[in-house]
């Protein structure tokens, strides 16, 4: 019996004489569909050309200013991400301030006199901020130099007035993020405060509200992107976030995105935030006392992240460094004990290398207890959602391509036999098998061979339009501990 050919454009019954040819692409085997990572970033602006709440595509790292306000959360989050990432498609929303928030206030005191000439280094949110006092400089004239200074910096996130011998440092922007600000003296080992002048620091606080973050994420629910990182790390907002993570992850949305958050305080107050959560889909990251704020270490993982784990889902972050990050002093950096805690408590981890770098270590997920409140490792490090988001993305994307029109028929059925329009449960178990001996050999999972044979793919009892399936597969796994005895002869 000869092989029935389906057409789309040539009639079947066509009697004019003629050579018709119809042209179409054969992705039976084709290879992955394609994949662009979108990356969304959402933080608190000022005044500039956006609309607050409204979806910016962001291209050049000076629109961060532009659009949102120099010295902005959502302006330093754009630049952020830039560094760490200059490829990947960039979309950002910059939310205002709420009615009656408060801006956070601190300030730097001065006593004494100058001394000797010297530079005061001043670091507002990780930037350096260099005041020049000559000799002889009073209290009150040290703090004019200092507000001077800050003011001429347009590009920090706060502002500074004097009263007596303080300079006064009050945040840009109202609001809770206003906490999390990083003021101090010296970081750098060659910063010195100049001989006879004496500063004392009071940290910035008081800063109260943050914006609707849920009513920004209804706003944009149909919009696709892959990764999304956000300024606040409120539970409100965590809640808001995740709630939203786990809804672009399900069968009937497959939006799929993960989300990223910093987080700021010390070993006790990150294992509390951490083990509050427990998303699959979030990947806090946060350090004690860092010069740089929360919203940054976020917007650089995301920006490291999209790029590393669109190329390979499956390969680990560690020693990726997060360019314009700042770690701790050495003092206030965490031990590999605690290190090994908050990796128990959803809270990824990093290094400090010699020069200050700040590189990743492993990054994980907030996922910690299964919906019956055991603890399991399921969905741990980053790459199995990422793996399987990918996977989920090619499998939906090759059938649609492939098979948009296609009949179903049982197995053994004569017209899939000699139609090509017509698929059973066994060919599609067959072409299962061979996206995953593609997924094999790009080394995103392992064991093809038995987890293909235990899928299941069997037509639907009650309707003969559906063909139901179990996808069967097993991620690949990453070198992170080598554990070792070293034995020796006595």
């Amino acid at each position: 019996m000869s092989q029935t050919v389906s057409f789309e454009q040539i009639p079947a019954d066509w009697r004019s004489p003629g050579s018709y040819v119809e042209v179409r692409p054969a992705t039976r085997r084709a290879g992955l569909s394609s994949y662009a990572a979108r990356v969304l970033l959402i933080g608190q602006m000022l005044t500039g050309t956006a609309t607050a709440g409204s979806l910016q595509r962001i291209t050049r790292r000076d629109q961060a200013a532009a659009y949102f306000g120099a010295g902005s959360a959502i302006a330093q989050m754009i630049e952020a991400f830039i560094d760490a990432n200059a490829t990947t498609e960039l979309h950002a929303i910059g939310l205002a301030a709420p009615g009656g928030a408060t801006a956070a206030e601190g300030g730097i005191a001065f006593a004494g006199s100058t001394s000797a000439a010297g530079t005061l280094a001043v670091y507002v949110a990780g930037q350096r901020v260099a005041a020049t006092i000559p000799a002889g400089t009073g209290a009150a004239a040290a703090a004019g130099l200092l507000q001077a200074a800050v003011v001429a910096n347009t590009t920090l996130p706060v502002t500074a007035t004097v009263s007596s011998s303080t300079a006064e440092i009050t945040a840009r922007q109202a609001g809770l993020l206003g906490n999390a600000i990083d003021l101090r003296l010296n970081y750098r080992p060659d910063d010195a405060t100049p001989p006879g002048l004496t500063a004392t620091v009071t940290a910035l606080s008081g800063g109260a509200g943050q914006p609707d973050l849920a009513a920004t994420l209804a706003s944009i629910a149909a919009e696709d992107f892959t990764d999304i990182a956000i300024a606040w790390s409120d539970s409100t907002s965590l809640a808001a976030l995740t709630a939203e993570l786990t809804r672009r992850f399900q069968a009937m949305v497959a939006l799929d995105a993960h989300g990223y958050v910093g987080l700021r305080g010390t070993h006790g107050a990150l294992l509390t935030a951490g083990s509050a959560q427990n998303s699959q889909h979030l990947s806090p990251i946060g350090a004690f006392a860092s010069p740089t704020p929360p919203w940054i270490w976020a917007a650089s993982l995301a920006g490291r992240a999209s790029f590393h784990l669109a190329n390979d889902p499956a390969r680990q972050l560690a020693s990726i460094t997060l360019p314009g990050v700042l770690p701790p002093a050495p003092v206030a950096r965490f031990i590999e004990v605690e290190q090994d805690q908050l990796l128990r408590d959803g809270n990824s981890t990093w290094n400090a290398l010699p020069d200050g770098t700040v590189a990743l270590s492993r990054v994980i997920t907030a996922y910690q207890v299964s919906t019956l409140g055991v603890a399991d490792t399921a969905w741990l490090d980053i790459m199995t959602p990422k793996v399987l988001s990918r996977i989920r993305f090619d499998w939906n994307a090759h059938v649609r391509l492939t098979y948009p029109r296609h009949k179903l028929a049982d197995d053994g059925s004569p017209a899939a036999e000699f139609g090509d329009a017509v698929v059973t449960p066994r060919i599609m178990h067959g072409v299962w098998g061979n996206r995953c001996k593609l997924y094999e050999r790009l080394g995103w999972i392992e064991g093809a061979k038995e987890t293909v044979e235990a899928s299941v793919f069997t037509r639907d009892a009650s309707d003969k339009n559906r063909l139901n399936a179990v996808l069967r597969l097993r991620i690949m796994g990453n070198l992170m501990v080598l554990a070792s005895v070293l034995e020796f002869e006595a």
